[in-house]
């Protein structure tokens, strides 16, 4: 499973610490007096580089897609825990994002320079400071913080491991090689699609990496200042926001046919004979569960025999663990299935446990739980028939699957058409060629984002495509 994080920073020459320290205490002192940390209360440092998209692979062989980042400066206060990170995107979602946080709280910015609380968010970005050379060296050696230190062969030669646990759970190590750099600081983190992820800062400039997948590359650093101001006003609205409970709400599409909303993103449901199928398991288990408590609800004493995944990207397929524990087949393009089959042997999952580690099915074989297509699959009983289709061309994933259900003429999509948005992209262009491919007979678009729209508003959105 490569999940492995690459932080690539210019920073060799103000990293170096003596090699041949006989303690931890003395490796961490000899290393902070080398890294000037001496009176070190806050950095700030800017440069240029690339972030990328974690979890949006075209194909899951493939590396994260990366966008170039044209500006980057991120200000940090050690003594408070706060860090205001800023970013210009060229491409993609162009714009600058602020991404801070302070002791316990989190937030972004809205276009307009609003808060915007995210306490979701909170942890990861204080544990990102424990993971800079300095919020690194600062945390071991922190009271309380109890570091340990072991040496192995390792960049040629003998080098140091400094070892220590942050905020009770997350242990996190720092390798000094043997020129005295401080070469990387690694920890894992949670995550509902591959359970504990590898998390690795590289800090030498790394011009060659090899393996795992990359999430963000500052490759030039233009500009460094100790003791800079950093500190940040924590706005009223973060202060007193909490993390919304997971929230459904149901929408009848048809006779035995259910929109499970209610969040960012949604489900389908299926009511067949003797059986459910549901299609799309997005974000993670607790969003799954919530919507399966409410499948069964709206249709009692049917099991989920089916879970559809429309694609292979994290945002929507954190959930599909959860439907393989409730004992359901997963419906997905031949060429997901390795990828599906790692997801489902992801080992490790002590930071945040779900169901299908700590209550492992009895019986379950990663040959009989997959069901693939490689242009069309079909359900079909003597009460309804749905229909399943691979995207062609499409360039935002491989293997994309749409459902169509012929009895109340609904073409179920994710990420192919957003209702609202200013203009067609390259997606809805594919997307209505595959229509008329298919020559599909549709009344009402559902999309896995937004709220059913009628099919002439596609129409209307796309207008005439110019060949």
């Amino acid at each position: 499973m490569p999940t492995r994080f690459w932080l690539s920073l210019g920073l060799s020459a103000l990293l170096t610490a003596p090699a041949a320290a006989q303690s931890v205490q003395s490796v961490l002192q000899s290393t902070a007096t080398a890294m000037g940390m001496e009176n070190l209360t806050s950095i700030r440092y800017s440069g240029t580089g690339w972030q990328g998209r974690v979890g949006q692979n075209v194909s899951p062989d493939q590396d994260w897609p990366r966008v170039d980042l044209t500006s980057y400066t991120r200000s940090i206060d050690f003594d408070t825990m706060a860090s205001k990170e800023e970013y210009v995107r060229a491409q993609g979602n162009a714009g600058q994002v602020t991404n801070l946080v302070s002791g316990d709280y989190a937030w972004t910015l809205d276009a307009q320079g609003q808060a915007v609380p995210q306490p979701a968010a909170a942890e990861l970005r204080r544990l990102e400071i424990l993971l800079t050379p300095w919020g690194f060296i600062k945390g071991a050696m922190a009271p309380g913080a109890n570091p340990s230190m072991v040496t192995r062969n390792e960049y040629g030669g003998r080098s140091t491991v400094v070892s220590f646990v942050a905020f009770g759970k997350y242990r996190i190590n720092g390798t000094i090689n043997p020129e005295g750099l401080l070469e990387r600081v690694q920890t894992w983190v949670p995550n509902p699609v591959v359970g504990d992820m590898y998390y690795e800062n590289v800090y030498a400039h790394v011009p060659n990496v090899s393996g795992g997948d990359h999430a963000f590359g500052l490759e030039t650093v233009s500009d460094l200042q100790a003791n800079a101001p950093a500190t940040l006003s924590v706005p009223d609205n973060v202060m007193t926001a909490r993390i919304p409970p997971v929230r459904v709400e149901s929408q009848r599409l048809g006779d035995g046919v259910w929109l499970i909303a209610g969040g960012s993103h949604h489900s389908v449901a299926v009511e067949f004979a003797d059986y459910v199928t549901i299609i799309e398991a997005p974000l993670n288990e607790e969003r799954s569960l919530a919507v399966i408590d409410e499948v069964n609800r709206l249709i009692p004493q049917k099991p989920i025999r089916f879970i559809v995944t429309t694609h292979h990207h994290w945002d929507h397929l954190g959930g599909l663990r959860a439907y393989v524990h409730e004992g359901a087949t997963v419906i997905t393009h031949h060429g997901n299935k390795p990828y599906y089959q790692e997801v489902l042997r992801a080992g490790l999952w002590t930071l945040e446990p779900d169901r299908f580690s700590l209550y492992p099915p009895e019986e379950w074989s990663e040959g009989y739980i997959f069901e693939t297509l490689n242009e069309k699959y079909v359900l079909a009983d003597q009460t309804r028939t749905v229909e399943f289709y691979n995207v062609q061309g499409l360039a935002h994933a491989a293997g994309m699957l749409i459902a169509y259900i012929p009895s109340e003429k609904i073409v179920v999509q994710a990420d192919l058409y957003f209702p609202g948005a200013p203009a067609p992209n390259a997606s809805a262009r594919t997307f209505q060629r595959n229509l008329r491919r298919l020559n599909l007979d549709v009344d009402t678009i559902v999309g896995i984002h937004g709220n059913p729209t009628p099919m002439s508003q596609f129409r209307e959105f796309v207008g005439t495509e110019q060949r």
